[in-house]
């Protein structure tokens, strides 16, 4: 009797204690953390349909692979633009028409459709407030004997207003035309638009108003195929100065004051004329080229201070450098190394003293497209299959874990990777 009485106030006692744990437990621990968004990735899928081939729109997760298709019988081509809150997407079709779909697939809506353009090239910014869009439209003329155009156009894709053109500009032909001289550069929200006219930068709103000129002396500021790159913060404008290949790095305020060269380096040769601004605008990543390197092979990637005004080589191995992508805390720059088809992929620290390279089991071939999530922890890019001559959307952790291919047997070709914000 005894022994049982002792033995059922024992049990009492470890129950009793078990729950005080619990409370312990419960009042000392952490709130549980709310579960994880999807981190959703857009691209274009080229398959057939049929006899034809046609490039659809899909959304897929990127830890599950589960995916929708966004446009089953839209031919969708690049650019595709995520609204600013990741509810919707703007995307090309067919060189001549813009839509916007909801990330679900549903509301889809075209929003311009404009034929009789040679060569057409699209750019597209959302208004902050999700619910504009300006696209900017380049129909050549540089290369043909009659004049091309520039077109701005905005669009309330509420449906309020629809669309309407802004400006549209002639460009070369035979007896050139002087009224424009580049494309339209848009600002990263969509509110300015820059541009080049009578060898000058002008910039002007997006509602065709406020048009000025930046610069005070007419020059060579587009050339090689070099662009006008706006800062992210939208105060900054660079752009590569002087008759390519022999071209500084420049930058001016987007109120046209504090015109400052950069590189100041008579010696100065560049081949891969492109510049990329750090997400803090305070840095600028381009490539570099040894002088007389015409083929590329002796570059090295390089960041530019922009308010102390010094240079640093990131890689200090000169090679054919690609794909320069930032992340968007800032920290890291991805990019592709080596020769067509026999690339590889790295990333290495904004510091330059931690390269790594990622995806080591893929087999060295043309890597393309890198886009890093919105959170800097994992990069998609766009993979060449050298033996079943295809292109792989992929998706690699920045640390080099958890490779994972999103793209299936049906896909021929994949391209043109975009994170919808979270």
């Amino acid at each position: 009797m005894l022994l049982n009485k002792l033995l059922r106030l024992s049990s009492i006692a470890l129950i009793f204690l078990t729950l005080l744990i619990s409370l312990f437990l419960s009042l000392h621990s952490p709130p549980p953390t709310a579960a994880q968004k999807p981190r959703i990735l857009a691209f274009t899928a080229l398959q057939m349909r049929g006899s034809e081939t046609i490039s659809n729109l899909f959304a897929v997760n990127a830890t599950t692979s589960a995916r929708r298709k966004l446009t089953p019988n839209i031919d969708v081509s690049a650019p595709l633009v995520w609204s600013p809150n990741g509810q919707r997407l703007a995307f090309v079709s067919g060189d001549t028409e813009i839509y916007t779909v909801n990330a679900d697939g549903s509301r889809l809506t075209k929003q311009f459709a404009e034929g009789g353009c040679k060569a057409p090239n699209f750019e597209i910014a959302w208004f902050s407030n999700s619910q504009k869009l300006v696209f900017a439209r380049s129909c050549d003329g540089f290369t043909s004997d009659a004049p091309g155009s520039q077109s701005l156009y905005i669009s309330d894709t509420s449906g309020i207003k629809a669309t309407k053109l802004v400006r549209e500009l002639e460009v070369g032909g035979e007896q050139a035309q002087t009224e424009i001289s580049s494309e339209f550069y848009l600002s990263p929200d969509g509110q300015q638009v820059a541009f080049v006219k009578d060898k000058n930068i002008y910039k002007m709103n997006a509602d065709g108003s406020g048009m000025t000129k930046l610069t005070k002396s007419p020059g060579e500021y587009i050339s090689g195929g070099s662009q006008l790159v706006w800062s992210p913060d939208r105060t900054k404008i660079a752009f590569l100065f002087g008759a390519y290949p022999k071209q500084q790095i420049y930058t001016i305020n987007a109120d046209g004051t504090n015109l400052k060269n950069l590189t100041n380096n008579p010696q100065n040769e560049v081949y891969n004329v492109k510049l990329f601004w750090s997400p803090d605008s305070s840095r600028i990543a381009y490539y570099y080229n040894k002088p007389g390197d015409s083929s590329g092979e002796q570059q090295d990637i390089y960041l530019l201070d922009i308010n102390r005004g010094t240079a640093k080589n990131l890689t200090q191995q000169p090679r054919n450098y690609n794909e320069i992508s930032w992340s968007p805390d800032g920290n890291f720059i991805a990019f592709v190394a080596g020769e067509f088809n026999n690339q590889k992929l790295y990333t290495i620290n904004a510091d330059g003293n931690q390269l790594n390279q990622l995806a080591t089991r893929l087999k060295p071939s043309e890597i393309s497209e890198l886009a890093w999530s919105s959170d800097s922890q994992q990069i998609a890019f766009i993979f060449n299959e050298i033996q079943g001559d295809k292109s792989n959307l992929y998706v690699i952790n920045r640390d080099g874990s958890a490779l994972n291919k999103l793209t299936n047997d049906q896909d021929l070709n994949a391209s043109h990777p975009v994170w919808q914000p979270q």
